[in-house]
């Protein structure tokens, strides 16, 4: 009996906590731009918008704007270990922040996720991204999205989205195992690129002379 005991506390130490995402996080809305973002090129003022991330959970750096800002909201300058989650538009998804110029915002088609500091020794950022684009969070959002033609989700929605946390070195693993994925997903579609670009040349070269 003690033996078993024993067992029952160890499945009960590893075993995931379930909670919600509001617990751990704090949310709030993107920069309150109004209309069109407009580029201004000698600013130092970066946004990121909803182009420049993928459903992988990355942030593509090459193509972000420069603009102004303007009204009296202080800017919330986006910080590493921030989660972008798209809010509006036919695709909800989230991306990490790794690395970004000092002064970057996102538009307002995205919630910023913020792990909350007493939370952070427990709970990666990437972890949190990558369970967000997983089935069981997209069927949530599926269920709870708001409209037709142009689904948003609210913010008392993506607050109480259910999240499972395991621990700390699992969450490392399975961000680790996501990263490797991504990469490989990356070769083998720039090698499909090369094939088809030489491909291309070929019929090029022998149909046309």
């Amino acid at each position: 009996m003690a033996h078993l005991k024993t067992h029952s506390v160890e499945e009960k130490l590893i075993k995931p906590m379930n909670t919600t995402l509001c617990e751990i996080a704090e949310i709030r809305p993107g920069h309150p731009f109004r209309g069109t973002i407009a580029p201004v090129v000698d600013s130092n003022t970066y946004v990121v918008q909803v182009r420049d991330t993928d459903t992988s959970g990355e942030i593509r750096t090459d193509e972000m704007i420069t603009t102004e800002l303007t009204g009296r909201k202080q800017p919330d300058w986006l910080q590493q270990g921030d989660i972008l989650f798209v809010a509006k538009g036919a695709k909800h998804f989230a991306a990490c922040v790794k690395q970004l110029p000092v002064q970057t915002v996102c538009s307002p088609h995205f919630f910023i996720v913020r792990i909350k500091t007493e939370n952070t020794a427990t709970v990666l950022p990437e972890f949190i991204s990558w369970q967000l684009n997983q089935i069981p969070a997209q069927r949530y959002f599926k269920t709870t999205a708001e409209g037709s033609m142009y689904v948003s989700i609210r913010r008392q929605v993506l607050e109480d989205v259910p999240i499972t946390l395991p621990s700390i070195e699992k969450q490392a693993q399975l961000v680790a195992l996501h990263a490797s994925a991504v990469k490989e997903q990356k070769m083998l579609q720039k090698l499909i690129t090369n094939r088809q670009q030489l491909l291309d040349a070929i019929a090029l070269d022998i149909l046309t002379n």
